[in-house]
């Protein structure tokens, strides 16, 4: 008897997670001086106004002989704690720099990159996506395995830290509770 929902056991097959976040484009980051480097908010914050889209589940590591025998419709399964490489966000907010023109100050709006605005996303080249299982009776390599809706960050599905996506594909006939 399984305990728990049946969910698709989750494949290392390069699909997209789910993403997180929305886009918007005209928010204001933040008022600042001019030339100083934008002021970095926490992702939980950035998630109102930045997206970052579906993005490849790539693992960083690669598959070693012993990971390749663990197999599920010839395809290898996702373990607790893989992880994979960064999540960007192309999406941009605007910070508004206050510079000297002439006898007073411009404002001047200028589009940037939300992997930069924010904290988590280590300057632009993004937040880590590390999995956790939520599984608690389906092992494979001493590891428990990974279903879809499973979070790539710390906590529950959608309200994990640094990343809320969660896996979003898996087998459609291999099930784990």
């Amino acid at each position: 008897m399984a305990y728990g929902f049946l969910k698709p056991l989750a494949s290392l097959n390069g699909l997209p997670c789910s993403g997180h976040g929305l886009c918007l484009p005209s928010t204001v980051h933040s008022i600042q001086a001019c030339g100083t480097p934008p002021v970095p908010y926490s992702i939980v914050i950035k998630n109102f106004t930045c997206w970052w889209p579906p993005f490849p589940l790539i693992p960083l590591e690669a598959v070693n002989p012993l990971r390749a025998t663990l197999l599920v419709n010839f395809i290898p399964v996702m373990l607790e704690a893989d992880m994979f490489v960064t999540h960007v966000s192309p999406c941009t907010n605007i910070v508004i720099y206050l510079c000297p023109c002439g006898k007073s100050i411009c404002a001047i709006p200028t589009p940037i990159i939300c992997s930069i605005l924010t904290a988590e996303d280590m300057g632009g080249v993004g937040h880590v996506r590390t999995l956790f299982a939520t599984t608690f009776t389906v092992f494979g390599l001493k590891r428990r395995v990974a279903r879809v809706l499973d979070p790539l960050g710390a906590g529950f599905p959608g309200f994990s830290i640094p990343c809320s996506s969660v896996v979003a594909w898996g087998h459609p006939t291999v099930l784990a509770s």
